[in-house]
């Protein structure tokens, strides 16, 4: 799939490069041939030659969503037959894409500045809106942009504003990603995590670790955010229904859900109303808060299986009383922490965990379901020890629900292919 730029003979190719991009992996998405040569011959100028064309958007989608693939810097033109770059970009962002972008355009000025504008607007990373064609100057500048301290989200190490959390609920912007699980033997597409973010109008995208604390610190709070990730995902599944397709949702619950005893009959009541089986709902809970109240979660936990639903243990292996509660809770399902399953096809200690994992899971009748999954190698290491599904950013990253609609269409097609 990657393009060497040999032959290319083009006046940018005798530049010598200031800078080591030998690295950088790049997408062109243009539908003229001459432009994508040209392009490619000035990026191979300045020393970038792992370069992948695309002829249109469609092409660009089926690109960016295979296994393991991942672009440092993509350039979109604008005026495109079929889907434009206008679409095109739309869709990069519902992937959850966070590739670089540069708009490579023949347009107008104003044009190309509006489209800017949507750029930024969708959260991706605007590195340049260049007026073709490319030169070795203007890579220059857009490989500084690239360099440059970014900051579109908020950082991972700083506590979103507890003033601000009633608010986000009132003016929901709260929102879910949805991460798609894979079953290992026959790649078929099973369903989805659904993970909560924050979107804050000032501060930009909260990731879960930044504001669930401050959230659980609270009764009330806690409840909204059940009530929004449960009837979110579950609706999610029900628009999917109503086309005929089938999309089996995860939810994660924090412990404080577990203290209420009406749990599965609010979980039923959101299921009845969207029309969505119970067995399509996956409720995860973490192995470190599974034991806050043994009897209550014993209490609960049976109830919502004898309700059909499935049960979860989240990040297994990460809590210290993991095999007790396996023993002791009627849960359908094993997940394999992150922090073990990525490398652990290099890695003696991380390959020990999650055999010994799998092996756990095998003999409670489990299915075992390793997340974080990076690479071809890690894949190809847990098929070879059965695991039954595989979620990681070598499969897809979270994603909006129209990015959603967008990689499974693509992912069937191509395990449809011979």
């Amino acid at each position: 799939m990657h393009i060497p730029n040999h032959g290319r003979t083009f006046p940018e190719i005798g530049l010598r490069p200031t800078v080591d991009n030998s690295d950088l992996t790049v997408l062109i998405v243009d539908d003229q041939s001459h432009v994508r040569d040209w392009t490619c011959g000035v990026l191979g100028g300045v020393g970038i030659t792992n370069v992948t064309e695309a002829t249109d958007g469609r092409d660009a989608l089926a690109k960016v969503t295979q296994p393991g693939v991942h672009f440092d810097l993509i350039f979109c033109d604008l005026g495109m037959p079929d889907r434009d770059g206008i679409e095109t970009i739309r869709s990069l962002a519902a992937l959850g894409i966070d590739s670089a972008v540069a708009i490579l355009s023949m347009e107008e000025e104003r044009l190309v500045e509006m489209a800017s504008k949507l750029v930024d607007a969708q959260g991706l990373n605007l590195v340049g809106a260049i007026i073709k064609p490319l030169t070795a100057d203007k890579i220059d500048v857009v490989r500084a942009r690239m360099r440059a301290v970014r900051t579109p989200n908020a950082p991972d190490n700083v506590l979103a504003p507890e003033l601000d959390i009633a608010q986000a609920f009132v003016q929901r912007e709260m929102r879910l990603a949805y991460q798609p699980k894979v079953e290992l033997k026959t790649r078929r597409f099973v369903g989805v995590e659904s993970l909560v973010r924050w979107k804050h109008p000032k501060l930009g995208m909260f990731q879960p670790s930044a504001f669930v604390p401050l959230i659980e610190g609270s009764d009330a709070y806690s409840e909204m955010l059940v009530e929004f990730s449960l009837d979110e995902s579950i609706a999610c599944a029900a628009r999917w229904l109503k086309r005929t397709q089938e999309l089996r949702v995860a939810v994660n619950l924090s412990a404080r859900a577990f203290d209420r005893l009406d749990l599965p009959e609010r979980i039923s009541a959101i299921a009845f109303k969207h029309k969505v089986p119970n067995e399509m709902i996956t409720i995860e809970v973490t192995e470190t808060q599974v034991a806050r109240d043994a009897v209550r979660m014993l209490d609960v936990a049976t109830r919502l299986r004898l309700k059909r639903f499935r049960l979860s243990v989240d990040d297994f292996g990460t809590g210290h009383s993991g095999l007790q509660q396996l023993q002791e809770l009627p849960f359908n399902e094993m997940k394999i922490d992150r922090r073990f399953v990525d490398g652990c096809s290099a890695s003696k200690v991380k390959r020990s965990v999650v055999e010994a994992s799998l092996a756990l899971a095998r003999s409670l009748k489990l299915v075992s379901v390793a997340e974080g999954v990076q690479t071809q190698a890690d894949w190809d290491f847990l098929l070879e020890l059965g695991c039954d599904v595989v979620q990681g950013f070598y499969i897809a990253r979270p994603m909006s629900e129209e990015g959603l609609e967008t990689w499974a269409a693509q992912w069937s097609s191509r395990e449809e292919q011979p």
